[in-house]
């Protein structure tokens, strides 16, 4: 059981599999139901989340520059959206509450990974709390 973030076990040196592999032991949870839970998240919000953008590289291909609402939101909603997209960056105790464990993805169909980033809260029993998308 987890009790607090050190629980986990997790080392700096760690690979992405092993990260992964004591989340799922430790938490119950695994790393693809958290991407899951951003998908849904952003195939809900795909309209509003276009507002946080000036333009989007499909891809990281600038020269299919998306610059209007409807083709980004098109963009999130087709591809961006997808679990593959979403990569596990960082994972973190909650700054807001001692309860929670925060995990960080970037998502790298979006111009280069870096602008599209998701979070997802998971109690220290393994449930997830809340996952939201936003632009950089």
């Amino acid at each position: 059981m987890v009790e607090k973030f050190a629980d986990l076990g997790l080392d700096k040196a760690d690979s992405i599999e092993e990260v992964e592999k004591k989340i799922q032991e430790m938490l119950g949870v695994s790393v693809l139901e958290m991407r899951q839970a951003l998908s849904s998240y952003v195939l809900d919000k795909a309209e509003d989340l276009t507002h946080e953008f000036v333009n989007v590289a499909p891809m990281g291909d600038y020269g299919k520059l998306l610059e209007d609402n409807d083709s980004m939101a098109d963009f999130f909603k087709t591809e961006a959206h997808k679990t593959e997209h979403w990569l596990l960056k960082e994972v973190a105790p909650s700054d807001v509450n001692k309860e929670l464990i925060t995990f960080k993805f970037a998502n790298d169909a979006v111009d280069d990974g870096d602008i599209f980033t998701g979070f997802v809260y998971v109690s220290m029993l393994g449930k997830i709390k809340h996952a939201f998308a936003q632009g950089e």
